[in-house]
């Protein structure tokens, strides 16, 4: 019995410390993740819902317009017989307009002939025609033609996903710490297979009474995996973008902010997928699902 105040102490210590740990979601907290997914959409119809092609370019001419004897046919209601040639040469890339179509840059200078220089990311400026726009991107090394069409009607007809209810057991608290020194590795893609990309740090965490860690990206760019993709959520995992502090230390992880990659909704997209060092052996029941509204 001498034993039983001390019990009574830890059982209480013990329960107040989970319930300090519960995340409680309230309006104010699903008012956040409505306004989240709501710029999350506004994202998608002003960029990857607008595309309609990404083209593979070869050596020598790369012709595109509505008319099929070009390289690239855009099934597109009055656009010219041929915008214009994007012409290849080793490294080289330039754009000439074709003499039937004003093409612009985003200043709204007309253009007729430019070379096509990349930035330090792989892409080129964006051109405009009327509704369309496109860029030059480049994906290991081989460069493509990607193209937006701001009339597409993927924009309105694409509503969203729908989505888990708010899980407070997907809300957790974890510990981030920077690598000395950032670290590249090959992941799989959409388009190019494998592609090149950093990590810049680790967040571990516990669920459940075991521990899991994540490898993030620049940004708190964070590709997750769980036993939920493939069937309720989608194949190639969901990302997470993570508020990281300026030093080593705790991060809020909240997997009800878990959303799909544009590959979900668009074919004309080059994701990337979690490696596998973050696939998660659990369900994360929170978040996207592959089900659309």
């Amino acid at each position: 019995m001498k034993f039983l105040p001390v019990i009574i102490i830890i059982m209480l210590f013990t329960a107040c410390k989970k319930k300090e740990n519960t995340f409680i979601i309230d309006s104010n907290y699903s008012s956040e993740i409505d306004s989240f997914f709501k710029t999350k959409m506004a994202e998608r119809k002003g960029n990857y819902l607008q595309l309609v092609a990404l083209h593979k370019l070869n050596l020598g001419n790369n012709t595109f317009g509505i008319e099929e004897n070009n390289g690239l046919v855009l099934k597109i209601e009055k656009l010219p017989i041929n915008i214009g040639n994007i012409f290849m040469k080793g490294d080289s890339l330039s754009f000439i307009a074709n003499k039937n179509a004003v093409v612009k840059t985003k200043e709204d200078s007309i253009i007729t002939k430019i070379l096509l220089e990349l930035n330090e990311y792989g892409n080129s400026i964006k051109l405009f025609h009327k509704q369309l726009n496109w860029q030059i991107i480049t994906r290991s090394k081989q460069p493509y033609l990607r193209v937006w069409d701001t009339k597409n009607p993927a924009i309105e007809a694409f509503k969203g996903f729908k989505k888990f209810a708010l899980n407070s057991s997907f809300v957790l608290d974890g510990e981030f710490t920077y690598y000395e020194k950032e670290k590249h590795e090959i992941v799989k893609a959409k388009v190019d297979g494998k592609r090149s990309t950093n990590f810049i740090g680790n967040v571990s965490f516990n669920y459940q009474g075991k521990t899991y860690s994540l490898e993030v990206g620049s940004d708190g760019f964070t590709m997750v995996g769980d036993i939920t993709n493939g069937e309720a959520t989608y194949g190639g995992g969901r990302y997470l973008y993570l508020d990281l502090p300026k030093q080593n230390g705790l991060v809020k992880i909240d997997f009800n902010k878990l959303y799909n990659p544009p590959c979900a909704f668009s074919e004309f997209t080059t994701c990337l997928y979690p490696p596998r060092q973050n696939q998660l052996p659990f369900k994360i029941l929170a978040g996207e699902t592959i089900k659309r509204l």
